[in-house]
């Protein structure tokens, strides 16, 4: 296990190469001058070209790409072009948002789905299983910018209990996670239902209700371990998803978090702002794929043993 874990970890750095080139690209290839947006209409052209080559924009593509990855395995992600500070300062003060805003509504998540889901493969056809397939259907299908302003509106405009933007007090995380939860909520609960069902119809599942084994021990201790697997999956991808920051949920909610940093760098075209939260969220998406593997393991015999040969054939 630990070198599959230490192989996955190695695993990080092509792939935080490969964003930070994919990334530097789009960015280079934008339409627009930042160092116009930055110092203003009334810039001199001698004034942009000394910026310009401050900042190190006019050298070249593959320069610029290069000096910035040896800058990054040297611990520095950059500087803003227009703040002027560390990247890695900015990130740190937006990464705690986002971080509770994913755990909150991630926890959300999976304490209502992982029980209407069981719920409705039980009651198979039935209308329980009809009232959770809708309520899952219209998450999935509700674009998650929409659920938040109907949040707003109804409980901040129109009930007056609950703040509508900013992060003042711990009542403001409630309708941003709520809403970060919603289509989450709704992915898991159709996973857990369907790998329910599979599992239920499994043989040993069929054998120990023949054994005597009763019907709530043989669904909540023998087909909830295997079948809650995909679900972890979901989860799991998703936390990643959701830290590297959810640019829609934070730009209605005016959260100072990691995706409004991302959204307002792009708008004014702060390339080391924009590749710093990139690779913060390829980072955090490769190193939470990692941890749900683990679970794998844990949760599972059979594939920690598979872990464990392909190991050794290694």
């Amino acid at each position: 296990m630990v070198k599959y874990a230490l192989k996955r970890l190695l695993y990080m750095i092509p792939v935080t190469i490969g964003v930070i080139f994919v990334v530097y690209l789009i960015m280079y290839l934008t339409p627009g001058d930042p160092v116009a947006l930055l110092l203003g209409p009334d810039a001199t052209p001698e004034l942009i070209e000394e910026t310009r080559a401050a900042l190190g924009i006019s050298d070249p593509f593959f320069v610029q790409f290069f000096n910035y990855v040896i800058n990054l395995f040297t611990g520095h992600f950059g500087t803003s072009w227009y703040t002027g500070n560390d990247v890695s300062l900015r990130l740190f003060s937006a990464i705690p948002y986002t971080l509770i805003l994913t755990i909150l509504a991630l926890a959300l998540a999976l304490i209502i789905s992982i029980p209407m889901g069981v719920i409705a493969a039980v009651r198979q056809n039935r209308p329980a299983d009809y009232a959770v397939s809708l309520f899952a259907i219209c998450g999935v299908s509700a674009p998650t910018f929409w659920v938040g302003i109907m949040l707003i509106l109804l409980f901040s405009v129109y009930m007056g209990i609950l703040p509508s933007a900013g992060v003042d007090s711990w009542e403001s995380y409630i309708l941003p996670s709520i809403t970060m939860s919603f289509n989450l909520l709704a992915s898991i609960t159709r996973t857990q239902r369907s790998s329910m069902l599979e599992v239920l119809r499994a043989d040993y599942i069929r054998t120990a209700k023949a054994k005597g084994v009763s019907n709530r021990v043989a669904v909540y201790y023998h087909a909830l371990r295997n079948a809650i697997i995909p679900s972890i999956t979901v989860a799991g991808i998703n936390f990643g998803t959701l830290m590297g920051g959810s640019v829609a949920i934070e730009t209605v909610f005016a959260v100072p978090g990691v995706g409004r940093l991302l959204s307002d760098s792009i708008k004014i075209h702060d390339t080391p702002t924009v590749i710093g939260c990139m690779v913060f969220t390829a980072i955090t998406v490769s190193i939470v794929n990692l941890i749900v593997d683990m679970l794998y393991a844990a949760i599972d015999p059979r594939i920690k043993a598979q872990y464990l040969k392909g190991g050794k054939k290694s």
